[in-house]
């Protein structure tokens, strides 16, 4: 009997597990939510976000799932109310803010998604800083809202298998338009605060770069084969001039698929650049691109410009036609941006009778009014008014590795100073007016480089008597400067939903959807490329040994070794002091107990190329013995 109530047992136990089995479908499954949060710092996301007194800032957050049964809470840490919803948009789980506290006060916001449905949840952090309201913080806030706003307003979508993403088109905003420049653009705002494709998962931006990349790859296409040598009538000691188009000896001439490729292929350039993976290979895109490494690519895109330019007398800068007839100045600024990012960020090849054939379109006469300095469009005559052309002019010139002691760039320098203080009415009376004119300002600010030398201008200067040097970039009239400079103004135009839309530009309302990616970028103080931000170093006093220096930085993606540079003012002049290929740097080279020394270092790629500047770190070395 026992035997036979143990079968029964046993068959029970196998149709309940059955019954179990079968039922196991009408039960909800277990979905835990994986949330992220915006780090500032991608190298260390317990480093605070910014904020300052009476700022209204965004707490920003992801999430990988969305729907009615997915509630977010975010808790700003302080206190104050939550803000609570359901998760409509995985991508965008945000909380504006203001907070209230002692200048060095910090909070840990906390944002925690839940599934209604069955009561799993996650979380993750949003580290706070209250900081002096000053120039530097208020920077830090307006790149860390302008870089959400394009977050949030990406159009994402999957091309053949591949996430992709852009603001090309299916977005929304004041920073979408239909070219592929827009798209380029932004990307690089990213890239240039350390948010990259190749960057931690953890980081909700990485998959906006890694999208945005594939898309750009994807539309790109190789128009031409560039052909053999051809000559160009100056440019080189015995004209005619011969001029390689095909540097890599590929037959591949690569461009964006768009309507104003000369414009935009500099965008384009600079955003692959920007990435710092020269040996990444493009996944998506035409034969000719998928599967190459994005150097061999923006090779062909540097190809792609030295066919196209310009080969009649006036010299050699771009237009519209490939190749066309006679240079213009708003186009040429975004082959040498583009050609310059190549150059030093991925040791591109460049034939160096195309920069000395650029010279040429630059002398004055034929771009430059030799009066005034100002740089024109298609003459010296500065159709659009002489704030688009005249930085057009000097990023050339530091593509050309001409600067400070050349009459052109004196002249332009001197122009661009005289009238920085231009009331900003618009853009035919005033730089700040036009974002796209102050990019390259910028720009040639940053890539200043006579004599192939990198050395970034501080302070805008002027031959005009009794016209003082000015800090383009962080004069203040609230600190007793003349006039504001590009960080001030630029912080005083974004919109308190984070984009710029720079509606002062009167000529074309094509180009104001540039406006939040290039303000960022300005805001960033950048080149091509995210830079070292945080060089550091400490004295040692002479004692038994001589006075030391030591420095200490984080590595520079793309960098073959860095040259460290001294000087006993701030902002410059500074003396080369050797290179490394390491991370730190000892110096010894008379320094003094007491004294106060700036150093600075350059991450030079494996040609030699400049790639970008650091942070000046100020060093005092203690005054008694060691």
């Amino acid at each position: 009997m026992e035997a036979i109530f143990s079968g029964f047992r046993f068959a029970a136990k196998v149709l309940l597990g059955l019954c179990a089995v079968v039922a196991l479908p009408q039960l909800a499954l277990a979905v835990v939510p994986v949330v992220k949060t915006v780090p500032w710092d991608t190298n260390n996301f317990s480093n605070p976000h910014f904020t300052y007194a009476g700022k209204v800032i965004t707490l920003k957050g992801t999430s990988d799932q969305q729907g009615a049964n997915f509630v977010f809470d975010w808790d700003p840490g302080d206190g104050g109310a939550h803000c609570t919803g359901t998760v409509t948009n995985q991508y965008v789980v945000q909380c504006t803010h203001t907070y209230a506290g002692a200048v060095g006060t910090t909070w840990t916001a906390v944002l925690t998604i839940t599934d209604t449905s069955t009561g799993d949840n996650a979380n993750a952090t949003y580290p706070v800083l209250m900081s002096p309201n000053n120039l530097q913080s208020n920077v830090n806030v307006a790149i860390d809202e302008g870089l959400w706003y394009l977050h949030s307003t990406m159009h994402r979508n999957i091309s053949g298998g591949f996430n992709e993403g852009d603001w090309f088109s299916g977005c929304s905003g004041f920073a979408c338009f239909g070219v592929w420049g827009t798209t380029a653009t932004n990307l690089q705002a990213f890239e240039v605060n350390a948010h990259l494709e190749s960057g931690p998962a953890a980081d909700p931006y990485t998959d906006d770069v890694a999208r945005g990349l594939k898309a750009l790859f994807q539309n790109l296409t190789l128009t031409f084969n560039p052909g053999g040598i051809f000559t160009v009538p100056g440019g080189c000691s015995t004209p005619p001039c011969p001029i390689n188009p095909d540097a890599n000896g590929n037959h591949l001439a690569t461009r964006i698929n768009s309507g104003s490729t000369n414009y935009e292929d500099g965008m384009v350039m600079d955003a692959i650049v920007a990435s710092g993976t020269p040996a990444a290979t493009a996944v998506t895109g035409p034969v000719g691109v998928v599967g190459q490494s994005y150097a061999t690519i923006v090779q062909d895109m540097v190809d792609a410009y030295v066919y196209c330019v310009v080969r009649g007398n006036t010299g050699g800068g771009w237009r519209y036609g490939c190749p066309d007839t006679v240079g213009d100045g708003s186009v040429s600024q975004w082959a040498a941006i583009g050609i310059i990012a190549a150059v030093r960020g991925f040791g591109a090849t460049i034939d160096p009778n195309l920069i000395g054939w650029n010279n040429v379109w630059l002398n004055a006469g034929n771009s430059e009014d030799p009066a005034s300095g100002q740089f024109g469009y298609v003459s010296p005559a500065p159709v659009w008014g002489p704030y688009a052309t005249t930085p057009s002019g000097m990023v050339q010139l530091s593509m050309d590795h001409v600067g400070r002691g050349d009459p052109r760039w004196d002249k332009a320098e001197t122009f661009l100073r005289d009238n920085f203080g231009n009331a900003p009415v618009n853009s035919n009376v005033s730089l700040k007016a036009y974002f796209y004119g102050l990019f390259s300002f910028t720009k040639s600010m940053l890539l200043h480089n006579p004599g192939g030398v990198l050395t970034p201008i501080t302070l805008l200067q002027s031959q005009t008597p009794g016209v003082t040097p000015l800090d383009w970039y962080a004069a203040e009239v609230a600190k007793g400067d003349p006039t504001d400079g590009v960080a001030r103004w630029l912080v005083s135009q974004q919109n308190p939903a984070g984009y710029w839309y720079d509606q002062l530009q009167i000529n074309t309302s094509s180009q104001w959807p540039f406006s939040t990616g290039f303000a960022i970028i300005m805001l960033r103080k950048s080149v091509f490329t995210a830079c070292v931000t945080d060089l550091t170093g400490k004295g040692t006093p002479s004692g038994r040994a001589p006075a030391r220096v030591d420095l200490t930085w984080s590595p520079q993606t793309g960098a073959d070794h860095y040259s460290v540079f001294r000087g006993t003012v701030s902002g410059g002049p500074y003396t080369p002091l050797g290179s490394t290929t390491i991370t730190a740097y000892s110096d010894t080279a008379g320094l003094a107990n007491g004294g106060t020394y700036f150093y600075i270092l350059q991450p030079d790629n494996g040609s030699g190329g400049e790639i970008c500047q650091s942070n000046e770190k100020q060093i005092t070395i203690p005054s008694g013995p060691r």
